[in-house]
């Protein structure tokens, strides 16, 4: 029991944190592990393989796609290997399938190389048996090779072709040139074992002889490319050769060992765990690269959430983040607004009303200037977006935007972000809300922002250093005249004398002060006061008062959860937008909003309470819902990363939500690393020291 951590009767972490191993995979809920390069991926669950896709995880889905855990259908199903009585080991960029039946030691390696689009599945059998065995291996991937496949299955044209399967869909309109493949390999002499390509089935079927004390090897590839059949021989006669195959699966844990593996050393063995390695994994393959998990097929660029996502990575990668900068600043209108999502594959995505989508691009871009302290991004030139508006009665509008031959600098770009957002105030000069800020459950509130005007105000003081370094003494004052104003907005109209106030309906009705019956304090605008205006000598009571009041209505520490609002909205008086659609308690509406949560440790960092700061964090890491029985079967979902959501409804307290695909491993890991030098032990108390003198001062009480 010394080498593994964090035992709950389902898996545990191993001894140095690296690996997740499943030893009952009849998990609560599929518990997954998402493999991908930046064109190429698969999720692996618990329950099966879920699906793999190629260059766009919601538009060219490979395989079929099921996100009902409840009556789970594999997207690839196996016969004679990862069928029954398996178990599981998750790392980074791979997963080991291992079963014994009858006798037959059965593994499975799954892996995605980093430069060739295919799935790798490497297979040993080991017959430990007196007698040579005959061993019936089948893999049957659902192709889809579209969006659905009630829309696509139909259209798939397949055959086979030099001891091949091929599949291709020439109705998919924008992916008609690809062709899916699928190839299997016995290595070393055949003795009378096949392979058999079934196009009737779809179906690749080993036949494979097993001599008594020896080990026989095979692989199955399922890849994809729009570079034609030249191109898949290539891949296949490459994987042909074992050795091959195998110093490839070695380069991928290297690769994502130098990706993601750090050493920090926060005082919290759980955290740890987290910041040393599934974080940073976490953000990158599934949020940066693959864009999809078990409960969303993604697939496209979010403004604001691969913007945030590239923050982890300043300090470690920083090309990336630079890259993804750029990338996001041609998706900005002259306007000033951008994009709320859109697809590379054509140009189609959303125009909005959200207010805060434009202000990521001068956040990201502050911040990697200021760590890298490359300002030669700030004089890149990227082009706008034709403009398309949206029309009257509209609130939004998808649509195919193109380029225009107008260019700007980055640095433009950025404010021109600011100026639009700041053109835009309400009655109590706050910044509009429009359709909905940070929290797009708001969408029917339409009138100001008070968490926005914070956010703004951080924003503002970024730009006003930027200002001058770049000698630009006028777009300073600017910048600064534009914060004082919006400060005294702020305690003129956002502050209700103990804590900052959220938002203002159309009608002036305030969001989140003592007289609300729902809502009546809501922690982002708690957790920004503090970032926002930590610099301000005169603001030190309020911050300190919102901050008190933060922890007293939303941090429940008996059951480990940072709510984002508190009461829920049940029957508001006012209709705030479809957040009130969740039942009470449940992601936006009350519960845990991890992303925010994690704010307010960020908030607490920014004004020198570390242990605070450290005491959240501990409430949010996932180990600490999962390391028993008793809370893996409460909390539910994966132990090893980070859930955008965890439930405050009395009748599922504790229990995870949405896993994988949220923006909260980047901002928890970005946390971690602001405020920690790798291998450097905390100075001040651990979070273990704190978690006991907290659970002695509980039993007194």
């Amino acid at each position: 029991m010394n080498n593994i951590r964090a035992f709950n009767n389902y898996g545990s972490f191993n001894k140095e944190g690296d690996e997740y191993e499943i030893l009952n995979t009849h998990t609560p809920v599929p518990w997954c592990n998402v493999l991908s390069n930046s064109r190429f991926g698969t999720v692996i669950s618990t329950h099966g393989t879920v699906y793999s896709f190629y260059k766009n995880a919601s538009e060219y889905k490979l395989t079929s796609w099921c996100n009902d855990w409840a009556s789970f259908v594999p997207g690839e199903t196996f016969k004679g290997v990862f069928e029954k009585n398996y178990n599981l080991t998750y790392g980074f960029g791979y997963v080991k399938v291992s079963s014994d039946n009858n006798n037959i030691v059965r593994n499975m390696d799954i892996f995605i190389p980093i430069d060739d689009d295919v799935k790798v599945q490497y297979i040993s059998l080991t017959n430990n048996r007196p007698l040579d065995k005959e061993v019936i291996i089948e893999y049957k991937p659902d192709m889809v090779l579209g969006v659905a496949k009630e829309f696509s299955s139909r259209y798939v044209l397949s055959k086979e072709n030099n001891e091949m399967l091929l599949f291709k869909n020439p109705y998919n309109e924008y992916f008609n040139d690809i062709i899916t493949y699928l190839k299997g390999y016995i290595y070393g002499d055949l003795d009378k074992s096949s392979i058999e390509y079934d196009n009737n089935e779809k179906v690749i079927r080993f036949k494979v002889i097993v001599k008594s004390n020896t080990t026989r090897h095979l692989a199955i590839l399922l890849g994809a490319t729009d570079l034609g059949e030249e191109k898949i021989n290539e891949i296949v006669s490459k994987y042909a050769d074992e050795n091959t195959l195998l110093k490839e699966y070695e380069n991928v844990k290297t690769y994502w060992r130098q990706k993601v593996v750090r050493n920090f050393k926060t005082g919290n063995k759980y955290l740890d765990i987290m910041a040393n390695g599934w974080l940073l994994y976490q953000c990158i393959a599934c949020r940066l690269f693959a864009r999809t998990g078990l409960y969303q097929a993604g697939g496209a660029f979010g403004f604001r959430d691969q913007l945030q996502d590239s923050l982890a990575l300043i300090s470690s990668w920083p090309e990336f983040t630079k890259n993804q900068i750029i990338k996001h600043s041609k998706k900005q209108f002259e306007q000033g607004d951008v994009l709320h999502w859109w697809h590379e594959h054509n140009n189609a995505g959303i125009r909005t009303l959200f207010s805060d989508d434009y202000l990521w691009l001068p956040y990201a871009l502050s911040e990697y200037v200021e760590k890298t302290a490359d300002y030669s991004i700030l004089d890149i030139t990227t082009p706008y977006l034709e403009d398309k508006p949206i029309l009257e009665g509209q609130r939004e509008r998808y649509e195919v935007f193109n380029s225009t031959e107008t260019e700007s600098s980055i640095f433009e770009h950025a404010v021109k972000a600011i100026n639009y957002g700041l053109s835009r105030k309400g009655r109590h000069q706050l910044l509009e809300i429009g359709d909905g800020d940070w929290c797009d459950g708001y969408s029917n509130i339409r009138g100001e922002s008070v968490w926005l005007t914070l956010f703004m105000m951080d924003l503002l003081n970024r730009f006003a250093k930027i200002s001058e370094i770049r000698g630009n003494e006028v777009s300073k004052m600017h910048f600064l005249s534009e914060r004082h104003k919006l400060k005294q907005a702020l305690f003129e109209s956002g502050y209700n004398d103990e804590y900052f106030i959220r938002a203002y309906y159309a009608d002036g009705t305030p969001l989140g002060t003592k007289e609300c019956d729902e809502c009546k304090i809501d922690l982002l605008s708690q957790a920004w006061a503090a970032i926002a205006l930590k610099d301000y000598p005169d603001c030190k009571q309020e911050v300190k008062s919102a901050l008190k009041n933060a922890e007293k209505y939303l941090v429940d520490r008996e059951h480990n959860i940072v709510k984002l609002l508190y009461p829920p909205f049940d029957k508001p008086k006012h209709n705030p937008g479809y957040i009130k659609a969740y039942v009470p308690g449940v992601r936006e509406n009350g519960g845990q909003y991890t992303h925010a949560a994690i704010w307010l440790a960020k908030a607490y960092f920014e004004i020198g309470e570390r242990s605070k700061a450290l005491d959240i964090l501990d409430i949010i890491c996932p180990i600490n819902h999962s390391d028993s029985k008793e809370k893996a079967d409460i909390y539910m979902v994966e132990p090893y990363v980070v859930a955008a959501d965890v439930y405050a409804n009395p009748e599922h307290i504790g229990r995870g939500g949405w896993t994988w695909y949220t923006g909260s491993a980047a901002w928890m890991y970005k946390v971690i690393e602001d405020n920690f030098e790798e291998g450097k032990k905390v100075k001040n108390e651990s979070v273990e020291e704190a978690s006991k003198k907290k659970r002695v001062t509980k039993k007194k009480t």
